[in-house]
Formats: structure tokens, sequence, C-alpha cells
């Protein structure tokens, strides 16, 4: 194959290949659904994990509604270095992010692609980024299980997921669908997510659960896979990173919001 993409829009294997060989660790965060939560968590384990000493990159792997950039609350662009490569966002000095969103002209612009384009673009991002040394490499990906998911898939074999859901019948029905492709497709699981399990009273604390525990036990039980985490919705941390223009893990960081991102980060 060619040393570098094509007209055809194929890759090199072997520089694909030597990138990979940086990162210690991959993980590719997907739900099947969008609106689950996928990104704050990715973002705020990716952060967590920098905090912890590890160097980190991330890649946000949804070209339509790119936000991973939203989420760590990044103002800078993404630039080239001389030799053309993309530089990645440097949110702090262990974390790399490499989102589309800080390449775009302003927050409105619609990226209207067809499947090539998604595809070409996903693989420029891993093989012609200027990406270190890593110790993570942890991938934000969008909803359902087409070009952009299929293309990381793809080009990352050995990547392990983390499957995003909560226990809406809905959510739990595409949850599944994304793990029939994960199956399909050879990719490990490192294990569940559940998100907005309950929510916490900004007044009292108090915990109301949203949708029966049984139902997300019997999901994980059906795929012989662990739940990592049981992630609370807590409206005062939200309010809080906003507020404070900052990652929950920092804004909030007692909150049971945060302590279950934390507890999730440790299973990684």
């Amino acid at each position: 194959m060619s040393a570098n993409l094509s007209s055809d829009q194929r890759f090199s294997e072997r520089v694909l290949s030597d990138i990979l060989k940086k990162f210690k660790r991959k993980y590719i965060f997907l739900s099947g659904k969008g609106g689950v939560g996928k990104t704050t968590l990715s973002a705020n384990v990716g952060w967590a994990k920098a905090k912890e000493g590890f160097k980190v990159g991330m890649l946000d792997s949804d070209l339509h509604c790119p936000n991973l950039g939203s989420a760590l609350f990044l103002k800078d662009r993404v630039t080239a270095d001389d030799d053309g490569l993309l530089v990645p966002v440097k949110a702090t000095d262990n974390l790399l992010v490499l989102t589309l969103q800080n390449m775009l002209q302003s927050e409105s612009e619609a990226v209207i692609w067809r499947g090539p384009r998604k595809t070409k673009a996903i693989f420029e991002f891993l093989s012609r980024t200027a990406w270190p040394e890593l110790d993570y490499f942890i991938i934000d990906s969008p909803a359902g299980t087409g070009d952009e998911t299929l293309a990381v898939l793809n080009a990352i074999p050995e990547v392990e997921a983390v499957a995003v859901f909560t226990g809406h019948p809905m959510s739990l029905s595409d949850v599944s669908k994304a793990l029939d492709c994960l199956n399909k497709c050879n990719i490990k699981v490192k294990g569940l997510v559940e998100t907005f399990s309950s929510i916490i009273c900004p007044q009292c604390g108090r915990r109301t659960r949203l949708f029966s525990s049984q139902t997300c036990k019997a999901l994980a039980t059906a795929n012989d896979l662990p739940i990592l985490a049981t992630v609370p919705m807590d409206p005062a941390a939200g309010l809080a990173a906003l507020k404070l223009s900052k990652p929950l893990i920092d804004a909030a960081p007692q909150s049971p919001l945060t302590l279950a991102i934390k507890e999730l980060s440790e299973q990684l």
C-alpha cells in the first residue's frame, strides 16, 4: 500500500501501525445512542487520568456534532506543524485533544460529509497527527454504528470498548446493537457504564432512581460483562462546571457524579 493517503483514500498500514504502537492502552466510548453522557464520561476520565500523571491523548470521532472541546472547555485551535501533521490542543501538560470542533470556523458550522470523506478524516486524525508516546488513548464516538465508529474499529482492532447506556428501553435496545457490532468486529468490551441511574436533588441530596436496576443487571448478565460504574445525574455538579468553566473532576470533586467517574477511571 502507499506510504501516504492516496487518491482512492487508502492509508499506510505501516505508518498507522507505528503510531498505534505509541499508545499503551486504547479505549473507545460508545453507546449506539446519543445523549447518554459518553462525551462527559470520556472527557472526565481522560482529565482524571492526566491528573494522575499519565500521558493521555483523546480523539473526538464524532464529525457531525463534535463537542469534546466543550466538555473540556477548550478554546485553543488545532494547528499543523511544519510537516503538515495536525497538532492536538494541549488541555494540560498531560492531556492532548484532537476534535474537529476546534478546527471549525464557528460553533454553528455544519459538517456535511458523506461516508468516504468521513472515513478518510478518521484515518487522517489517526495517522497524520503528531501524537507522542501515550499511556492512554481515549476515543469518544458518535451515536450509532456508522462510518466513523467502523473506521476506528477497523484501524484499531486492539481497542477496548466501554459501552455506555441508560436504563431507558430505547437506550438498552441501542446499546445492545452496539454490543452486537463490537462482537461482529471482534472488539473486546471492557464493560458497561450505566448513566442517569438516579437524580440527586440539589437541595437535600436525596437520590431518586430513574430506571430499574434489574434491567441494567439483566443486560450485563446477558452479555457476560461487568458494570464498571453506575453514574448518577447531579444538576448541581453540572452547574458548577458551567459556572467555573472546568471539567466536573475539578469543578465538583466531591459530587457523587464525579466520584462515580473516578471509580470508572480506576477500572481502566
